[in-house]
């Protein structure tokens, strides 16, 4: 009998085309650990009364499917589900999959998409060739191809490797910031793109590029969150510390931002109902040399738990319900066989990959020394039963829900007011590494908690809960930034 070497099975997914019905593009995970995954079939059995008092064989009544798992957080995991669970498409450009670069034309060939800009910057990177890696700035483009003043290399890219909007390179001038103070201001900018096409309200951006040269002369860099858009400037708050008036005279400054999420209403637009399928890949499992695969079904993304303990990685915990998952099978589904490597797989550590962690009432700040932090969005996903069906013949999705668990270091008795006087408060926090960055935004939030803990020649902590709730300016109660590069 052969013996499944449990370190050699491997999980991929493909995003359905329909709830059940698998895609074609197949993506592999990175898994830790999976405590989720199959399905759970419920028996009845017959107790008849009868002189035989024993069982009679009884009958398949009910089928649960599910896969739960945890992954390092790193962002092509975050970026493979975030959509799902969010219930909401990204706003903002990402073009996709080169076929081909030419290095006499410094042109990328795409697949049809949005035509960019010039001055437009983008990011890309798993291409063979590093010159074809990295920042570059858009010349001209078409729907079909993007022309950048960077010198690059003919190739034909590797399937996984991508290229995505990144920001904007103001020429001389083109940026100034205005009206500076404390945390809020505004950046003004005198280019040709039209900032309300390629930013929303609720974004947070990264004012200053990855080099002096493509920063403010007077004013430091970092991130601001974007509250109102018009076609030449932004209205920023939420400025990182630094960020002062800066007219920008003569000063070529690197605009970075990407794409962003945020929850909307189900008659909204970017509302999106996605469904995901799995594939766990079993090496020898009935015997040598004979690999089966078993496809969890119609799974529609329930919780997200991202976790950042103290002095380590972050992780992230997927749950997903589902309708089925079929009897492992020698037949894999199309395109399984040649799923994608990811691109973007350096983990967020908790230490020197977090650019910011505030928790704030109004613009004070209550605390920024966290202990420990965890954030989970549920969708309270539940499987809906019909007679003459085993399983799930619909899956119902309840009230999305955001919920913070964090310790933080006692600094402050506003903490403990604002928990008894149910205070609104705001938290934001910034992920970032050599992949880029994620950018967290819970505008509208109340606190619950607010036990303390007393160890030994130690600090007071603070155990806090926290509950967002939807935020009558921005209208959501998350919001999240991605970016392709900052700098480091």
């Amino acid at each position: 009998m052969a013996i499944v070497k449990t370190n050699n099975i491997s999980l991929a997914y493909t995003i359905e085309t329909s709830l059940g019905v698998a895609g074609t593009t197949w993506y592999l995970l990175e898994p830790n650990d999976i405590s989720t995954f199959g399905a759970t079939i419920t028996t009845v059995a017959r107790e008849p009364i009868s002189k035989d008092r024993g069982r009679k064989k009884g009958t398949v009544t009910d089928l649960e499917s599910a896969a739960e798992f945890e992954h390092d957080l790193t962002l092509d995991a975050f970026i493979a589900f975030s959509e799902g669970f969010v219930f909401a498409n990204f706003q903002g450009d990402t073009i996709g999959n080169p076929t081909a670069v030419d290095g006499t034309t410094e042109t990328f060939t795409v697949p049809s998409g949005p035509t960019l800009s010039a001055e437009q910057l983008v990011f890309t990177r798993g291409f063979t060739n590093a010159a074809n890696n990295g920042l570059h700035e858009v010349s001209s483009a078409t729907a079909t191809t993007v022309v950048v003043s960077t010198d690059l290399t003919t190739e034909t890219p590797p399937s996984n490797a991508t290229l995505e909007t990144a920001g904007i390179r103001g020429q001389s001038s083109d940026f100034a910031l205005t009206g500076v103070s404390g945390s809020t201001g505004t950046l003004t900018y005198a280019g040709p793109i039209d900032l309300t096409t390629v930013i929303s309200v609720g974004q947070f951006v990264h004012i200053g590029g990855l080099t002096a040269g493509t920063s403010f002369s007077t004013s430091g860099s970092g991130y601001g969150r974007v509250t109102a858009v018009a076609s030449g400037s932004l209205t920023l708050d939420k400025l990182t510390s630094g960020i002062v008036n800066d007219a920008g005279t003569g000063d070529t400054v690197d605009l970075l931002f990407g794409r962003f999420l945020k929850n909307v209403a189900v008659d909204d637009a970017d509302f999106l109902e996605r469904s995901f399928q799995f594939e766990a890949a079993y090496p020898d499992l009935d015997s040598i040399g004979t690999d089966e695969y078993e496809y969890s079904k119609g799974n529609r993304a329930n919780t997200m738990a991202i976790a950042l303990p103290l002095a380590d990685k972050s992780t992230v915990t997927f749950g997903f319900v589902g309708t089925d998952t079929e009897v492992p099978t020698t037949t894999r589904k199309s395109g399984a066989s040649s799923a994608l490597d990811p691109v973007q797989t350096t983990a967020f550590n908790t230490s020197s990959d977090i650019a910011r962690l505030r928790l704030l009432q109004d613009t004070t700040g209550l605390t920024t020394c966290f202990k420990d932090v965890t954030l989970t969005l549920n969708n309270n996903v539940s499987p809906e039963k019909c007679l003459g069906t085993l399983g799930a013949f619909a899956l119902n999705t309840g009230i999305f829900q955001v919920d913070l668990e964090a310790q933080v270091l006692f600094t402050n008795s506003d903490v403990t007011s604002a928990v008894r006087n149910n205070t609104t408060v705001t938290m934001d926090f910034i992920l970032e590494n050599g992949d880029g960055a994620i950018a967290f935004d819970i505008p509208s939030m109340t606190l619950g908690g607010g036990d303390k803990e007393f160890p030994v020649n130690e600090s007071v902590l603070v155990n806090l809960s926290g509950q967002a709730f939807q935020d009558t300016t921005l209208g959501t109660s998350i919001g999240i930034s991605l970016f392709p590069t900052v700098p480091q």
